[in-house]
């Protein structure tokens, strides 16, 4: 068959060959693409997850901060409820109120115990893993 033969806007074998050809090309590309597409989703889902265990660490350091600020706060009335009680009573043997002064210092320490962990969360959140000293401080 010559060129005279086929009819006008007849495909001819070289066209059909070179639309297969692009229709393949375009397939793999549109496969690269969905591969990309589905790596993408797969690390916003890993994303996501750490967000969501950065928040939970966060949200529990506040937690343990608020906890601490409420410790701190009764600690310090209680031990001047009892300094000042102790001062005003003219009949007062001074040195009765140790044990609530020793328990309110306790929880002064515990609460600097809880403020040291939050800070760490938080360090570790923003900066990696942070190194703690050995002497707690």
């Amino acid at each position: 068959m010559s060129s005279d033969d086929q009819r006008p806007g007849a495909p001819s074998e070289p066209d059909e060959a070179d639309l297969e050809r692009r229709e393949a090309a375009v397939g793999r590309r549109e496969s690269a693409v969905a591969a990309r597409e589905a790596a993408v989703a797969g690390q916003e889902s890993t994303r996501a997850e750490r967000v969501d265990a950065v928040e939970t660490t966060l949200a529990a350091a506040d937690q343990r901060d608020a906890v601490s600020d409420v410790r701190d706060t009764a600690a310090d009335k209680r031990s001047n409820d009892a300094d000042l009680a102790e001062m005003l009573d003219p009949t007062s043997d001074y040195g009765s109120h140790w044990p609530e002064r020793r328990n309110a210092a306790g929880d002064r320490r515990h609460a600097k115990g809880d403020r040291a962990a939050s800070r760490d969360d938080r360090l570790t959140m923003t900066h990696g893993e942070v190194e703690r000293d050995p002497d707690g401080t």
